[in-house]
């Protein structure tokens, strides 16, 4: 676990559950820069099991994921949080969004019923993700650092990243 002090100097940690990766190009550009610490599933159970390892800063679930609702998603969330929350004294606040690609869609008092901390419409911009996190600017450059001082993980899904790795084995071969 990354205590308080340790996880105030790294970037910001994002979990993107949504089956169409494509769509948050810019949040993955900044990923690649080291300005977040990026995690893309499609599933609610992988989602899921993210949650079990890792503390995350901000989740951006889709209305829709590959195994259920994000609405569904986030109640889960919610409860397996809850029962960690009473043994973990050092993660903070996990912040959750819901995603739709129509304005409305699930409605905003619908998602916070669910746990859900706010709604958002796609695309979603790297402003977009730094004011759900709520960030002061001072804050935003301590975290956010320029791309000399950063560190830059993306990580994509295991058949993703096989695809990835075949690719660059035949045109090396």
């Amino acid at each position: 676990m990354v205590t308080a002090t340790a996880k105030s100097i790294l970037a910001p940690s994002v979990v993107v559950l949504d089956p169409r990766f494509n769509d948050y190009q810019e949040i993955a550009a900044s990923a690649r820069e080291g300005r977040i610490l990026l995690h893309m599933r499609s599933s609610g159970a992988d989602g899921l099991a993210i949650a079990k390892r890792r503390s995350v800063d901000a989740w951006l679930v889709a209305a829709d994921l590959d195994d259920m609702s994000g609405l569904d998603f986030v109640d889960l969330l919610r409860s397996q949080l809850d029962a960690t929350k009473a043994t973990d004294t050092e993660g903070g606040e996990q912040r959750v969004a819901i995603i739709s690609e129509v304005p409305g869609r699930p409605g905003h008092w619908e998602a916070t019923e669910h746990g859900a901390d706010h709604t958002m419409v796609k695309p979603i911009s790297m402003s977009d993700l730094e004011r759900f996190l709520e960030m002061t600017p001072a804050e935003r450059e301590m975290i956010l650092p320029g791309r000399d001082l950063a560190r830059s993980i993306l990580t994509l899904p295991v058949s993703m990243g096989a695809a990835v790795a075949s690719l660059a084995v035949i045109m090396l071969g």
